[in-house]
């Protein structure tokens, strides 16, 4: 039984799952639960454990834009799962945190900058999975005229505060020896960044696949100055889960089934790219089928991928940047969202299950 998607304007797709504010914020925003997934008392046989997972377990997933949703839909990856998924829609990173905090999900699904909060915030979350991009989903693009990261001085650049196209931005300008002081930054809805370069209020601004390919549509001469492929380190994306369900021995089986599934519905969508576009930007978010080719043309795909300390270098990057441009008060440690367990049972999850290259 799968009940039909709810309809929304879509913010960035693969690069939306991101952050307004603190992490301090007391409320959040999310659509109804969605059920998908069956009951089955079947022993998962896909995931590392042989533990029964028993009739009535539930996963509740914080999800973005339909992100995995969608993936574990069109793809059939979540058929016949032994338990339940209620996927909780989220606009943006720290509302998935928030969600975390109100003990409203399980998982959730967020880039590396509200990871990171997480933990200054205290969540007793642990990272479950990690995802690298293959081509690039995030993009700063200059107004026409502009074609260096240096340009940029003194001059407004518009990304979203907390989010990981903050974490983005700042990495960005290093690569011209520029931080956040340098630039005068336009915080808007992640949904308005594409806006911003529109409307002439930033001159260079953060935008995802859709955004970039909407704007040189109508600005040909628009230029792309850096992508999450060309600043360093890497940009990873994030899986959390909360401790409690990690120590619920029919929650923890669920988990490791349910990464199994995430992993083969993200080969599924590299082998049926055209397809996916279609029911995803074309069908779900009612984009013309010129412009999901456009999107299929210019950003890529993701790879799950082994937890094995580079991410936590990446992220401790992210939380540096931000306590030297005094965007927070100061840097903390993101070493306790990894947990050794944890991600050597991921890790042998990801080894048993090829991925497609």
């Amino acid at each position: 039984m799968t009940t039909a998607p709810q309809k929304f304007r879509p913010v960035s797709a693969r690069s939306l799952r991101r952050i307004v504010g603190s992490l301090l914020i007391a409320s959040f925003v999310a659509t109804p639960i969605v059920w998908l997934g069956g009951q089955a008392q079947a022993s998962s046989t896909t995931t590392t454990t042989t533990y029964k997972i028993p009739a009535g377990t539930v996963l509740n997933i914080g999800d973005q834009e339909q992100f995995l949703q969608a993936a574990l839909t069109d793809s059939g990856a979540l058929k016949g799962a032994p338990y339940k998924v209620n996927f909780v829609e989220f606009d943006s990173g720290p509302l998935v945190n928030a969600g975390f905090a109100a003990h409203q999900i399980d998982l959730g699904f967020m880039g590396d900058l509200p990871a990171a909060l997480a933990v200054q915030s205290g969540l007793p979350v642990k990272a479950v999975a990690a995802m690298l991009p293959i081509g690039a989903s995030e993009f700063l693009l200059a107004k026409p005229g502009i074609t260096s990261i240096s340009q940029l001085k003194g001059q407004p650049v518009a990304y979203t505060t907390g989010t990981a196209e903050q974490a983005f931005a700042l990495r960005a300008l290093a690569t011209a020896g520029l931080s956040q002081k340098d630039v005068t930054q336009v915080n808007v809805a992640l949904d308005q960044l594409g806006t911003a370069l529109e409307s002439g209020s930033a001159v260079a601004s953060v935008v995802s696949v859709e955004q970039k390919v909407e704007y040189q549509q109508t600005n040909p001469t628009a230029q792309v100055l850096a992508t999450e492929l060309t600043v360093k380190p890497a940009s990873y994306d994030y899986m959390l889960a909360t401790e409690t369900a990690l120590h619920n021995k029919a929650k923890l089986a669920a988990i490791n089934d349910f990464t199994v599934r995430l992993i083969k519905a993200e080969n599924w969508v590299k082998t049926h790219e055209a397809q996916y576009n279609t029911d995803y930007y074309v069908n779900l978010f009612h984009l013309t089928t010129a412009e999901a080719q456009l999107i299929l043309k210019a950003g890529g795909t993701y790879e799950y991928v082994p937890l094995n300390g580079g991410e936590i270098n990446a992220l401790q990057n992210v939380v540096d940047l931000l306590s030297n441009a005094g965007a927070i008060p100061k840097s903390f440690n993101v070493a306790p969202l990894f947990s050794t367990a944890v991600s050597a049972r991921y890790n042998a999850i990801v080894k048993a299950n090829a991925q497609v290259g």
